[in-house]
């Protein structure tokens, strides 16, 4: 109903409507099907649950209940031509906006962002395969320029009726990569991507004949049938112009700028908090007891992992498990607030200090101990994926380890 939050005042009519619809949903799934508990909801950090999937078969039986009921009641009318052309407009714009909306997450990088400290010291096998695919496209910010503006472009070719059979087939072209993605890699919005493949399929569907002429038969293709939306009244036809390009520029205007207004706060932040970067640990003093980095030992600190988007951190112990914690600095006071965020009320209050040479020591008290350590930061440039830059000649294969 409000394609990635964009229309203006949408969120009050789905406010107004979803929850029937969710008491609805969860009255046939706990009494009809029998399958799913009526306390799960719709989006629960995925979409891709049974409760998901039941929405979307109601909304598909409702659709045919409801359109055979009409073919009865309205059997006498010859046609539905201009139900159908609305029809394809309202998918046009749909998919347009959502076009715009990822496109504008890539070019703003929000939606994958840069590999943060931890993602750095995460191994491949102790991955999700989505962490795994954001990793691969949070690398290259060119790569996600080169994709945002394939998205971006097929979005606006698809406001304009002209250019709509141009800018669908570039959607479903960069769809279907999305779509070998979302299944890859077990993303947890499959379901969102097949609903859109079926829009775009839909939408294919007018411009079939031409398409299978032109691509497979070699034949003459001849201009779509499309004629433009018109009034009788040249004064109506002039507002609908104006109201569609200030709708375009809506769209394309607030959405960037809201995604802009996200790389400064929230999950998308990119503003690096006081601290920012991987600290090793050299001295771990415990209780006035200097502890050994022993493997074994599952209290002693390893690396302090100081994140974005500002408010988290990690702590590595020496078993390369990962404790994490609400992570808040006082650059007046050289104080550091932690605490598990599963567990507010245990806080530890540490006391800060920066010496040259990236050295940072840390003072207070962890559980009933008093810690004393002192870190080195680690340079980024140590990691070979972030020292190792585009080149147009490679005189060495770096990739062979060999």
């Amino acid at each position: 109903m409000n394609p990635n939050g964009i229309l203006p005042y949408l969120y009050y009519l789905n406010i107004f409507c979803i929850q029937p619809f969710t008491n609805l949903i969860a009255w046939l799934a706990k009494d009809i099907l029998h399958i799913v508990n009526p306390s799960v909801k719709f989006y629960n950090g995925t979409i891709d649950t049974i409760f998901g999937y039941l929405t979307v078969l109601f909304i598909f039986l409702a659709a045919i209940f409801g359109s055979f009921i009409w073919l009865v009641i309205d059997r006498r009318r010859p046609h539905y031509r201009f139900l159908y052309k609305v029809l394809i407009i309202v998918l046009r714009y749909y998919l347009a906006v959502t076009w715009i909306a990822y496109g504008s997450m890539k070019i703003i990088k929000i939606q994958f962002l840069s590999l943060s400290p931890d993602i750095l010291l995460q191994t491949y096998g102790n991955s999700t395969p989505k962490e795994l695919a954001w990793s691969f496209m949070g690398y290259s910010t060119g790569y996600n320029y080169f994709i945002g503006l394939a998205e971006y472009a097929a979005g606006l070719l698809l406001f304009f009726r002209r250019t709509t059979a141009l800018g669908n087939m570039f959607g479903l072209i960069i769809l279907a990569n999305v779509l070998a993605f979302d299944y890859s890699f077990e993303v947890n919005v499959k379901l969102l991507t097949t609903v859109l493949m079926v829009m775009s399929l839909f939408l294919l569907s007018k411009d079939i004949t031409r398409f299978i002429n032109f691509f497979f038969l070699n034949k003459t293709v001849y201009p779509a049938d499309d004629p433009p939306f018109r009034f009788k009244k040249k004064w109506n036809n002039v507002m609908l112009l104006i109201i569609k390009y200030a709708f375009i520029f809506y769209i394309i205007f607030f959405d960037l700028r809201g995604d802009i207004a996200r790389t400064k706060r929230g999950a998308f932040s990119t503003i690096k908090q006081p601290l920012y970067g991987i600290y090793n640990v050299t001295t771990f003093i415990r209780n006035r007891d200097s502890i050994k980095p022993l493997t074994t030992d599952t209290a002693r600190w390893n690396k302090l992992i100081i994140s974005s988007p500002p408010g988290n951190a990690s702590v590595m112990l020496m078993n390369n498990s990962f404790q994490h914690f609400a992570f808040q600095p006082d650059t007046t006071k050289k104080q550091i607030l932690m605490y598990a965020k599963a567990d507010t009320s245990n806080r530890y209050t540490f006391t800060y200090f920066q010496l040259k040479d990236s050295v940072l020591i840390l003072r207070g008290k962890w559980h009933k101990d008093s810690l004393e350590i002192k870190f080195k930061q680690i340079d980024f440039n140590t990691f070979p994926i972030m020292n190792r830059h585009f080149h147009w000649l490679s005189d060495r294969n770096l990739n062979n380890k060999k």
